[in-house]
């Protein structure tokens, strides 16, 4: 099983963190290329120095292009410098397929033959599209230093469990004396003199943060040769910059991916196929702003079996363990971004007559961790995860003046006084009892995150430790 520390965030937070990897093509600048000389793609990287080797199973979307590090951010995304995939300074001088390795993975399995292939890890090998920064070389060869890579076919298709990392969104920017953990498959030792060891990481403060670029300034951890295209990230595992430069002494430059979201994101959207649940976006807010706390970042579950569509959602005040049930009569527990972290998918029962699609929205009291379920019909059951009406048959319940069962997307209950809250498709939400949801306040007004509606939330939550709401969102649904 792949290793992955988990809080309530969902987010990978890295403690001791990754390697280097700049790939540069340049030492103290630009390299002079003498006339008429052919270049390999990517040869001008320069690794990393220091750092430790990535555990087996972790960080497994960092993997390889020819000569440099990239990494995946969606299913069928992968970014990565643009200098690795060009040969001059400008975006005229680039190829337009590259090919890009997960290294040591488990691949999916042939159905066709009697071995099971994703019994053993290897490296898996899928080509893409080629799509360059189209401001790289416009103000000096790296200020734009991003490429994405569109893959021919979604990651999950030939490699099983390997979760994208996600890109930050343009609140998350570094600043200086940030940890940020460095990852790369670029040459090691002083000077970059020692070869490539494998995917390795280290985690260094952050020197210095202007426009453009991230400075590192340690002359005991460096990027060099192979580390190129890399990403640097923060502490939630969060993508926020990629290798660009360096001096191979003690001088490494990062792009920042933050900057440049919008690209990022667009090139994302269009490459993810219409009318697929491809993963969720998470969000962290209060009941009346939905990001007021985290904006939103992806989560791409690495089991089919989580992106069957869900019927309620529910996190539990003891532990805050994210519980999900789904339309197929299936309920699994975990983290915000793994949502069978803790427990894979398990059937439960409803009333009778009741069916998943009755549901409406499902919250867990922080109180006792009961389990209410609000359906259709105007009716509410009190249970267990596994038996929704175990404490109590299904009585009614009443809505605000206007409102019906029908124009519920999502509820949840306060760890800190059980207060229940509906919130609806005209974006208000109210504040009452399991059986009344407008006692203690009438509909007020919410705030979404940008771009999204009341129609593409797919779940919500209200943590028991501190009251944050946690919404997800459908991914890739058009």
């Amino acid at each position: 099983m792949k290793r992955r520390n988990h809080s309530l965030s969902g987010m990978l937070r890295i403690t001791s963190v990754l390697l280097i990897l700049v790939g540069v093509c340049f030492a103290n600048g630009l390299v002079d290329i003498p006339t008429g000389a052919t270049q390999q793609v990517g040869s001008q990287e320069f690794g990393l120095s220091a750092g430790h080797a990535v555990p087996q199973g972790e960080l497994e979307a960092v993997g390889r292009i020819p000569g440099c590090t990239a990494t995946l951010i969606s299913p069928r995304v992968v970014i990565t410098a643009a200098h690795c995939v060009c040969t001059g300074s400008s975006s005229d001088d680039c190829v337009t397929r590259v090919e890009f390795t997960l290294k040591d993975v488990h691949p999916v399995d042939d159905p066709i033959t009697p071995h099971d292939e994703s019994a053993e890890r290897k490296d898996v090998t899928i080509q893409g599209n080629v799509h360059v920064h189209p401001e790289y070389g416009v103000a000096g060869w790296s200020r734009k230093d991003l490429a994405l890579i569109v893959l021919d076919q979604p990651v999950y298709e030939v490699a099983k469990d390997v979760v994208p990392i996600p890109v930050a969104g343009p609140n998350q920017a570094v600043a200086i004396g940030d940890m940020l953990t460095l990852v790369g498959f670029g040459n090691t030792g002083a000077g970059c003199s020692e070869g490539s060891l494998g995917k390795r990481q280290t985690t260094i403060p952050a020197s210095d943060v202007i426009p453009d670029a991230i400075r590192f300034n340690d002359p005991g951890d460096h990027t060099c040769p192979g580390d190129s295209g890399g990403p640097a990230l923060n502490e939630y595992g969060e993508l926020v910059g990629l290798s660009s430069w360096g001096n191979f002494a003690d001088e490494s430059t990062y792009r920042p991916t933050y900057e440049n979201y919008e690209w990022i994101a667009g090139i994302i959207s269009a490459a993810e196929p219409l009318g697929r649940l491809e993963g969720f976006i998470v969000s962290v807010g209060n009941t009346r702003d939905l990001d007021a706390f985290r904006e939103p970042y992806s989560y791409v579950p690495a089991a089919s079996g989580a992106l069957i569509e869900i019927v309620g959602m529910g996190i539990a005040g003891s532990d805050d363990h994210v519980y999900t049930w789904h339309e197929d009569g299936t309920v699994c527990s975990g983290a915000s971004s793994d949502l069978d972290f803790y427990r894979a998918p398990y059937s439960y029962s409803l009333p009778p007559g009741k069916t998943p699609a009755d549901i409406v929205g499902i919250g867990i009291a922080g109180s006792d961790d009961r389990v209410y379920a609000w359906y259709r019909d105007g009716t509410i059951s009190i249970g267990n995860s596994s038996d929704l009406d175990y404490h109590q048959d299904p009585y009614g319940y009443s809505l605000p003046p206007g409102k019906t069962p029908a124009d519920i997307v999502g509820m949840g209950i306060a760890g800190s006084d059980d207060h229940v809250y509906a919130w609806y498709d005209d974006g208000t939400v109210s504040s009452g009892t399991s059986s009344d949801l407008d006692l203690y306040r009438a509909p007020y007004s919410y705030d979404l995150p940008y771009g999204k509606t009341p129609a593409d939330i797919a779940g919500m939550g209200i943590a028991g430790s501190n009251d944050h709401v946690y919404v997800w969102f459908r991914l890739s649904i058009k």
